[in-house]
């Protein structure tokens, strides 16, 4: 935990227009062949996260202290955190690079 604190963080807070993301979940929800599942933004906004990795990929990055140099990762392995009756829990998906939008929203 101690070493965590060192590593620099930052925060970017912006206002967007969502239309084109509300249009895009209403259409997956619209052409849905399992009825049983439920179409949310989240899915969209974990893929969008991963192209935004790739563009920057500096931001997929660690520093490693002891050999004082920079190890980029080639993965994104993307966590979300979730408040649930059992407590919190973290999904991590794995290689979210190379899923569709589709493909995040039915990991396990």
């Amino acid at each position: 935990m101690s070493l965590a604190a060192k590593v620099p963080h930052f925060h970017y807070v912006d206002e967007i227009k969502c239309n084109a993301l509300v249009e895009l979940k209403t259409a997956f929800q619209k052409n849905n062949p399992y009825p049983d599942v439920k179409h949310t933004f989240l899915p969209i906004l974990v893929k969008s996260l991963s192209m935004a990795l790739t563009k920057y990929p500096s931001l997929n990055s660690c520093f490693k202290e002891d050999l004082m140099e920079v190890i980029f990762k080639g993965s994104h392995n993307i966590g979300v955190a979730m408040a649930t009756p059992n407590g919190l829990v973290v999904p991590n998906i794995k290689n979210v690079q190379s899923l569709s939008i589709l493909q995040v929203s039915f990991q396990p």
